[in-house]
């Protein structure tokens, strides 16, 4: 009996194990993969939206940072901005006024040009008339009196001013005076050696020379005196008064020119005169000046005529000797500078055409 009751009350017990079991397994049924996987996304929702939350936080945190520092650096470059624009107003400022300054100043270098060129004009119009006149008067010795010497020495001066104002408008100017000059040196001139040793031949023989300088109240002092000496007293006192009545009246020809600078009885002086007229023509001719030249020897011969024996030997051989001088080139007869004068109209014609 008493294992009868321990197998009935055995049994309920199994049976209500049985049961509960089941129950059991029926309440964890929902328990699936599928909820396990729901809550696994539900945990990684909630998980990626926490971390999105704050990661939304940190970025706004980031973000006003920045836009505090943006604010600041907006600030310092609004400072800065402004301290900009005033520093280029005050620029604007500056530049405006170093334009006035400028066009000022390049007004004033318009003006001072202006005036520059004005007065370079002027003095090259000084210049080149400073030019013509010295360019005339070398032509003007050519012509007139032959000297090529001094003709020369005029156009190279105008050269060597010309070189030294290093101007190029002047060249065609310059390079025509130049030719002219080189031209003028290789024209063929007067024998100055052998007129030369002519001349020295003369000067030697002046001091040779056999002067009449008697004056003429001195022969007619010396008539009446050796009038007076012969005769009777009356025949003395007839001559002497008739002599003091000739002395009322003198008769003289004017169409003979006058002594040469001293008077005739003063012999040594006439002498040194005819070596100065020698030594004057000796110098023409080595200045090729044949006007002078010839002067000099017209002088000497017409005051050796005068003054001298024309009997003498060797006053007829110095008289010869003057005439054949007369007669001796001395200056080149086609020198002339017309190359130098064409190129001076040609540069007045180009600066006032």
């Amino acid at each position: 009996m008493s294992d009868l009751h321990s197998e009935a009350t055995a049994t309920p017990s199994a049976t209500d194990s049985g049961g509960a079991g089941k129950a059991h397994g029926d309440h964890f049924r929902w328990l699936t993969p599928a909820f396990f996987l729901a809550i696994l996304a539900i945990g990684l929702s909630v998980g990626l939206a926490w971390y999105s939350h704050d990661r939304l936080q940190t970025l706004e945190v980031q973000l006003a940072r920045r836009i505090g520092e943006f604010d600041n650096s907006s600030q310092e470059a609004r400072a800065a901005a402004r301290e900009a624009q005033q520093v280029l107003n005050d620029m604007r400022g500056r530049v405006a006024a170093m334009e006035g300054r400028a066009q000022e100043t390049q007004n004033q270098q318009l003006a001072l040009s202006a005036m520059y060129q004005e007065l370079a004009r002027g003095q090259d119009e000084r210049l080149v008339a400073d030019i013509e006149q010295t360019l005339l008067l070398a032509q003007q010795q050519l012509q007139l009196a032959g000297n090529v010497r001094a003709a020369i020495l005029g156009l190279e001066a105008v050269v060597s001013r010309l070189e030294g104002l290093k101007k190029p408008q002047f060249d065609p100017l310059r390079e025509a005076i130049t030719r002219d000059v080189e031209r003028l040196r290789l024209l063929p001139g007067a024998d100055v050696a052998s007129l030369n040793a002519r001349l020295e031949a003369l000067l030697q023989n002046v001091d040779k020379l056999k002067l009449d300088v008697t004056p003429e109240h001195t022969a007619q002092a010396a008539t009446g005196a050796a009038g007076a000496q012969a005769g009777s007293r009356l025949e003395r006192f007839m001559r002497q008064a008739w002599d003091e009545v000739r002395q009322l009246v003198r008769i003289r020809r004017m169409d003979q020119p006058e002594a040469p600078l001293l008077a005739p009885e003063q012999s040594w002086f006439l002498r040194q005169n005819l070596k100065l007229r020698l030594l004057s023509a000796r110098l023409a001719a080595f200045q090729r000046d044949e006007a002078t030249f010839r002067a000099d020897i017209a002088a000497a011969r017409d005051w050796l005529t005068r003054y001298s024996n024309p009997s003498d030997t060797l006053v007829k051989g110095m008289l010869e000797s003057l005439q054949g001088l007369m007669s001796v080139p001395v200056a080149q007869s086609e020198a002339d500078i017309s190359e130098s004068l064409k190129a001076l109209r040609a540069y007045r014609v180009g600066e006032h055409g």
